[in-house]
């Protein structure tokens, strides 16, 4: 049988690309990352397609025409038998059920961004509660409508005021889709709200939410530079509101490994005392490495991340970089080749264990 030669549209190709990525759980952007992308096909079982037919597909695409069979082995990757699957998927699927990471401008002629915008509170109320039986993938692709529209509407801060108790909000478009970026204008505002007038002393869910909102709030006035809020907060989590260890454990991995990393950045900006500030470098890579064992993918990602994070935005010593790579060298086994060698900055994309980021990435 000939393996025919097949024309790409643009549209298909960045599906493709996208729906791969997300899959992977990193971008492709260079010659390493298509390199690994072209050992995991061949490892996994799927078949051989070449690093430079990759890099010619996704990175510099200048109308390549690639066979039939490359194409069937990148569908059969992300779960579908053929590329006329794919494609017939694809061309007749709804806008919303689409991945294409780079899609993020909102039609505004939409209905829901007009509802958001013109502050229809009661549809969109009614809307929200009519996701509740909906599947984790039909909300999730829902929480992305909500973000790409807030990131457009002149006042989002109105709207997490109007729906900040609503359960599919608080869910999906503030922790599922958390954005470390805060991109939508007024965010902090939101993950105030979210936290407003709750103690760690109360329930479990409670302890979970105070810590989550407050850690999220903390880092992202620290990364801004905006060091008197991020000292404000701070105190909130580790002064005034002491919560035991044993509390802290009982967390998803989440908000559970950014209370911990970020009381590093907390210490350094209140203790002049560098002894106890290197001890705590010691407790936190101590943490990772006995906490290893018993963690998942997810949340292996989602601890050098935060660990890795820290220590690139603060006074830490290289040695402890190398320890801190060192307990993750199997997760680095799975990149792109020489990242080991490279410094801790450069694999925290490949670390993102972020819902959201998948599908909206930063630019």
């Amino acid at each position: 049988m000939r393996n025919h030669h097949i024309t790409l549209k643009s549209f298909s190709l960045l599906e493709l690309k996208s729906q791969i990525q997300v899959k992977l759980c990193f971008p492709i952007n260079s010659k390493p990352d298509c390199k690994k992308l072209s050992e995991i096909l061949l490892l996994e079982g799927f078949g051989s397609v070449s690093e430079t037919t990759l890099y010619r597909l996704f990175v510099n695409y200048s109308g390549i025409v690639p066979y039939k069979n490359t194409l069937n082995i990148l569908v059969n990757y992300i779960g579908y038998p053929t590329w006329e699957n794919f494609r017939e998927a694809i061309e007749n699927a709804s806008p919303q059920s689409l991945t294409i990471i780079n899609k993020q401008a909102i039609n505004e002629n939409g209905l829901l961004y007009q509802c958001i915008a013109l502050e229809a509170d009661k549809p969109l109320q009614a809307y929200f509660e009519s996701l509740s039986d909906k599947s984790y993938d039909y909300q999730f692709r829902a929480g992305l409508d909500v973000f790409d529209s807030l990131q457009q509407v002149k006042n989002p801060k109105r709207f997490f005021t109007t729906f900040i108790k609503n359960d599919f909000v608080k869910q999906y478009v503030l922790e599922y889709l958390f954005d470390p970026a805060f991109r939508i204008k007024g965010s902090d505002y939101a993950y105030s709200l979210y936290a407003n007038n709750l103690k760690p002393s109360f329930t479990l869910d409670d302890l979970q939410d105070f810590v989550f909102s407050k850690s999220v709030l903390f880092r992202y006035y620290y990364l801004q530079g905006a060091l008197n809020k991020a000292i404000t907060v701070g105190k909130k989590m580790y002064v005034s509101n002491p919560i035991e260890n044993k509390e802290i454990e009982t967390l998803f991995i989440f908000p559970r490994i950014r209370f911990k990393a970020y009381k590093l950045w907390f210490l350094e900006l209140t203790s002049n005392d560098k002894t106890s500030i290197e001890d705590y470098v010691i407790e936190l890579l101590d943490y990772a490495k006995n906490s290893y064992p018993s963690l998942d993918v997810v949340a292996k990602k989602a601890v050098f991340q935060a660990i890795a994070e820290v220590f690139c935005n603060a006074n830490v010593g290289y040695q402890y970089h190398l320890q801190l790579k060192e307990i993750f060298k199997n997760e680095y086994a799975l990149l792109p080749e020489n990242l080991f060698e490279k410094s801790v900055k450069n694999a925290l994309p490949y670390f993102e264990a972020n819902g959201l980021l998948h599908f909206r990435p930063l630019k």
